[in-house]
């Protein structure tokens, strides 16, 4: 398939987006991480102290070394408990975080794509109108030749298929947008968006047939008698096709 250069852009802008996302998760990480260490340093803190204490007045209280033993062991053991539980809710914390980023990323990104196919249909239409402008004005120029006993049986027959074409290429461009909005809302975006890329090259192809057939249509009239030049009719060079 020949690269399309708006998906190109589509693609980039999904690119550019997910290294903004890495670096935002990386660091929500980094300050999850930071949180839980502080927290962790506090009860390792805490409990050393309590088993200092507990040493400290072991000889005041009578307890027996076996009593002082178990004593720590258990300050240890708890040490140990909430560490771990420190740990299990820095690693929910983590993972919300990780899906409320991930969730604003996909919208944002979704956001941006459905912005640059609004950008890509508008060019689209302006070729669209401006073919269906020039069509006018040869309608019009027809119309005066035949007052002067022009045959132009020809150009009006050519005329008919133009302005048929620049209708399929309206109903091309249409397409688009709902094509768009289906792939934005699949699971995986990118290969979804393979059938985006093919219905915008179809539209693309078809704005070029249209201002062909009107090409044709000009060159028709006899030499000397077409004054109405193909001018600003190019069709648009972009054209869109996925994260």
């Amino acid at each position: 398939m020949i690269k399309n250069k708006n998906m190109n852009k589509i693609s980039l802008i999904a690119k550019v987006g997910l290294v903004a996302l890495l670096l935002v998760i990386a660091g929500a990480v980094f300050a999850q991480g930071g949180a839980t260490i502080n927290a962790s340093r506090e009860v390792i803190k805490e409990k050393r102290q309590e088993i200092k204490d507990i040493r400290a007045t072991a000889t005041s209280t009578g307890k027996s070394r076996e009593e002082v033993r178990n004593e720590v062991k258990q300050k240890v053991g708890e040490a140990v408990d909430k560490l771990k539980n420190l740990r299990d809710e820095r690693k929910v914390q983590v993972e919300q975080k990780l899906q409320e980023i991930k969730a604003k990323y996909q919208e944002n990104r979704k956001a941006r794509i459905a912005a640059y196919i609004e950008k890509i249909i508008n060019r689209f239409n302006a070729a669209a109108e401006r073919l269906d402008e020039l069509a006018k004005r040869i309608e019009a120029h027809l119309t005066k030749l035949e007052t002067k006993k022009v045959n132009v049986t020809e150009a009006k027959a050519l005329l008919a298929l133009a302005k048929t074409k620049i209708q399929t290429a309206k109903d091309a461009i249409a397409k688009i947008k709902p094509a768009g909005d289906t792939a934005l809302s699949a699971t995986d975006i990118k290969t979804a968006f393979e059938d985006v890329r093919q219905i915008t090259d179809d539209a693309k192809e078809a704005l070029k047939a249209a201002h062909a057939a009107l090409v044709d249509v000009i060159s028709s009239i006899k030499p000397g008698l077409h004054k109405i030049k193909p001018t600003a009719t190019s069709t648009p060079t972009t054209t869109p096709s996925n994260d």
